[in-house]
């Protein structure tokens, strides 16, 4: 730079020429500018100073970040200041009598070191002072838009000296300035830090949110594992009562057909010991014939009985596990339906009016409308009547169109509209201390709408039974 831009810097004031004006000018356009494009704050202050620097060989700047929390100065840029200064001032703990930068931060205003081997302030930093050559200090502090102080602007030199008021103006615009970006750079750092730590909350509870319905999913395939088991469960409950029922109605033709075996074993040993002591009369071989062929007629009689019941009972056991279509006579089918609950109904007084078409063939899921029936049956003996009480059921199933109707009643106790809401929930249930499980309506409406495509519907209320209808197309 041209020596005649520079007064004589030992004992005049500072005077900046016009070059060095717009060489200032410049650095402070240049500072906003990478401040504008996002530049990291050292890199932009340091274009500030350094313009500053080249209106005088002797002069170096310094700018220092205030600790807010710890009230210590740090270097942030000093580009002409030796860095062991730099390093070895960073961090001092403000206050009055503390340097120039120190004071000035805990005053909040300019300070002046005309002479800093001189000055009470920097008699700790005298010795470091004097071995890098630094003999006056003027300290301005940075301040924010709202009066916080954010760090210091400082100006050193090698020789004592006193700043001139276009010193002290210049050095309050520069501070100025830098406060300007010191407070935008740091509020947009802070919305930057704020945004990663919103981001990492968020990415935190998307795991967490992640994991939950993680965790939710498997809590509901567990429950839909144990839902499907206890289903699993009720089905082979019914299919224990079809059992129940066989064993119980295949009990009376075998038992039958037993006594009429051995009524003919009788008879053979009686005709055997005749013959034998040559007794045997043609009119007693005529009666042996008569009575044998009797009783091999009750034991075929009832042995097909027996097939019959075990054909049935069979049938509705693979409706019910199988669940597929079929054409079947639906009087017919609900017939053996209600022989299947014989064992159960036995400690009912119950009634049964059934409205049926005995010639309606349908093609449908047999083993759905006689889980269906089961179930209703077996909720009106759970809900509806008390063991010995007389009752009475009413089933009437007709075509409309394409559509089936089934039509049951029953002349129970009836439900109140709390009990009426929750009819068709899972595990829902008023019987529990009679076995009721909760599962069965809940079966039913699973079955009519699923399976069959139809819909069901409960109406009751207290004291005045219970009915459901049922529609489905086949």
């Amino acid at each position: 730079m041209p020596e005649a831009a520079i007064a004589n810097p030992s004992d005049l004031p500072l005077r900046v020429s016009q070059y060095c004006q717009k060489a200032i000018e410049t650095g402070r356009t240049n500072a906003l500018n990478l401040w504008v494009a996002g530049a990291p704050l050292d890199r932009i202050l340091t274009e500030l100073v350094e313009a500053l620097e080249t209106m005088d060989r002797d002069l170096k700047c310094s700018i220092m970040l205030l600790d807010r929390r710890k009230q210590t100065l740090h270097s942030l840029v000093g580009p002409a200041l030796p860095a062991e200064y730099c390093q070895a001032i960073s961090g001092i703990k403000i206050g009055a009598q503390v340097g120039a930068c120190g004071a000035s931060a805990f005053l909040k205003c300019t300070i002046i070191a005309t002479d800093i081997q001189t000055d009470p302030n920097w008699i700790p930093f005298r010795s470091l002072c004097q071995q890098h050559n630094l003999r006056a200090c003027w300290s301005q502090p940075i301040l924010s838009a709202s009066g916080d102080v954010l760090g210091t602007f400082g100006m050193y030199y090698s020789q004592p000296r006193t700043p001139s008021e276009a010193d002290r103006e210049l050095i309050a615009i520069e501070a100025s300035i830098a406060g300007l970006i010191i407070e935008r750079v740091q509020a947009v750092e802070s919305l930057n830090q704020d945004k990663q730590k919103l981001e990492k909350q968020v990415q935190q509870r998307t795991w967490e949110l992640t994991q939950t319905n993680k965790r939710l999913r498997d809590a509901l395939e567990q429950r839909n594992e144990v839902q499907q088991q206890l289903l699993d469960i009720e089905n082979l409950s019914s299919l224990g009562t079809m059992m129940s029922s066989l064993t119980h109605e295949i009990n009376t033709p075998l038992g039958v057909a037993i006594t009429a075996l051995s009524h003919l074993q009788n008879l053979q040993d009686k005709s055997r010991q005749q013959f034998e002591l040559n007794r045997m009369t043609r009119s007693g071989l005529g009666r042996f014939y008569l009575e044998a062929e009797e009783a091999l007629q009750i034991v075929e009689r009832n042995l097909q009985r027996s097939a019959e019941l075990i054909s049935t009972f069979k049938q509705l056991s693979l409706d019910q596990h199988n669940q597929e279509q079929r054409e079947f006579n639906v009087s017919a089918y609900v017939c053996e339906i209600l022989l299947s609950l014989k064992p159960r109904l036995k400690h009912f007084r119950l009634q049964f009016c059934l409205d049926l078409d005995p010639d309606l063939t349908i093609h449908s899921y047999p083993g759905a409308i006689s889980q269906i029936l089961i179930n209703l049956i077996v909720n009106s003996m759970l809900h509806a009547f008390e063991p010995g009480h007389r009752g009475r059921i009413h089933l009437r199933i007709v075509r409309e169109g394409e559509t089936l109707l089934l039509d049951y009643r029953d002349d129970g106790k009836g439900m109140d509209k709390t009990t009426l809401a929750h009819i068709f929930e899972p595990f829902f249930t008023s019987a529990k201390h009679r076995g009721g499980s909760g599962l069965g309506m809940h079966i039913c409406k699973d079955l009519v709408e699923k399976l069959l495509g139809g819909s069901i519907r409960c109406e009751s209320s207290l004291g005045q039974g219970c009915r459901f209808v049922i529609r489905f197309p086949f």
